[in-house]
């Protein structure tokens, strides 16, 4: 099979002008934001404003613990430090202001019980 070649100028002028095209930065989209935090017997979890959830799971029976949130696209690092005392199956945290005692620490953010609680 043979080409004409002014057929094969056309492709390969082509094929180089698509290889020299800059490339398209993609459109950050607004950060997510961690929503609400879930202290579980065995993890925390986390939902984030984009509706993603992501896992902390507790080494055993530790009281402390830290690493990278696991399962989903927002791989953050946290720490997390249970207060005294059994516990509960399941507990919603509060975001933290200034005081209070933190469980889950999440970048800048702060999760810990409600008072009272």
């Amino acid at each position: 099979m043979s080409f004409h070649p002014a057929y094969l100028a056309v492709v390969i002028l082509a094929l180089t002008g698509c290889a020299a095209a800059p490339a398209i930065a993609p459109v950050p989209g607004p950060v997510a934001q961690p929503r609400q935090a879930i202290l579980y017997r065995d993890t925390v979890t986390v939902q984030f404003s984009d509706g993603a959830l992501c896992v902390a799971p507790r080494p055993g029976r530790a009281a402390q613990w830290s690493g990278t949130l696991a399962g989903c696209v927002h791989p953050l690092p946290f720490s997390v430090a249970l207060p005294p005392g059994r516990p509960a199956p399941r507990r919603v945290l509060v975001q933290l202001g200034d005081g209070g005692t933190a469980v889950l620490t999440l970048q800048a953010a702060r999760y810990g019980l409600a008072p009272g609680v």
